[in-house]
């Protein structure tokens, strides 16, 4: 079986970028070694984190034709895969769009039968206020989608923050109900196995601090078996998960990353997670190709760096 890494922010002056309804011109593009794919040969999808600009050569930097770029190579390649590539993804990018959504997320998560914090999403001052009322000022504020320009963290709700209309109504946030503790749990489900890790915190939001305590736990078969279900709902193969473990031992829902990191875990603990990953990868590209519906096996790893 072959693998390729196709760069998706570098098909700009790749020239193998090719898809028609015309027969004769094969849609293709190309990977990080210039090779050029056939999309009709893959089997398997990695589909992360696809949309980051074009590397583009220093002598275009005028922004309408950087904004051209930029669209016509995203829209070009997805259009390309959506239409010929006929394997397995992991995950199917309109899934993994729609799994982003935290609202989303909630809700697949409640219906699963994990607990989840009480939660406000508005704009609304009023709204807003009553809420955190409701909470005894127990309430942290995090962003809805959030920007690749800022680490945004999680952070507890002040009462300044609530001062001002003009401050609530720029844009919705995220309250939320404060979960205390201290041990959070960093999930990483590739299909049906699930990896668990324990991160002790005392932080809200641990990834401010990793000089901590983070080691391997094994996820009790209940909250493994929600973690499936929400993946069968948001219609995702994999996704990295985290929870936060209430006093009385609960484990909380807080969020999924359909493509979160977790290589940092391998580091930190020494787990074979590549390994674990990569076997779950060959698993989906030999389940694809023992459809029968595919020529030569090949593998592709999506990558926006």
């Amino acid at each position: 079986m072959q693998f390729h890494a196709i760069d998706s922010n570098r098909l700009s002056g790749s020239g193998a970028l090719t898809w028609s309804n015309t027969e004769g011109f094969p849609a293709a593009v190309a990977d990080r070694h210039g090779n050029k794919i056939v999309i009709g040969d893959l089997h398997a999808l990695w589909w992360r984190r696809v949309g980051h600009p074009q590397v583009l050569p220093p002598d275009v930097f005028d922004a309408a034709q950087i904004d051209l770029i930029d669209n016509d190579c995203r829209v070009a390649l997805g259009g390309s895969l959506l239409n010929e590539f006929h394997g397995t993804w992991v995950s199917h990018p309109i899934k993994t769009q729609l799994a982003e959504n935290k609202l989303l997320q909630l809700r697949a998560a409640e219906e699963a039968g994990f607990r989840v914090p009480r939660t406000l999403v508005s704009q609304d001052p009023e709204s807003i206020r009553r809420f955190c009322r409701r909470l005894h000022g127990n309430v942290i504020v995090k962003p809805v989608r959030g920007t690749t320009r800022a680490p945004l963290f999680t952070q507890m709700l002040r009462a300044d923050h609530l001062e001002r209309d003009e401050d609530l109504r720029i844009a919705p946030a995220v309250y939320q109900e404060l979960i205390s503790g201290s041990r959070h749990l960093r999930i990483n489900a590739f299909g049906d196995e699930v990896y668990g890790f324990a991160i002790d915190s005392p932080d809200l939001d641990w990834r401010v601090n990793l000089d901590v305590p983070v080691t391997e736990v094994a996820i009790e078969p209940t909250v493994a078996d929600r973690i499936r279900t929400v993946l069968r709902r948001l219609g995702l193969r994999m996704g990295v998960l985290d929870l936060k473990l209430a006093p009385d031992g609960e484990p909380v829902w807080l969020e999924i990353n359909p493509q979160g990191q977790f290589l940092f875990n391998e580091g930190l603990c020494g787990s074979p997670l590549t390994s674990h990953f990569a076997r779950f990868l060959y698993a989906e590209a030999t389940a694809a190709d023992r459809s029968g519906s595919f020529g030569e096996a090949t593998f592709s790893l999506r990558s926006g760096s």
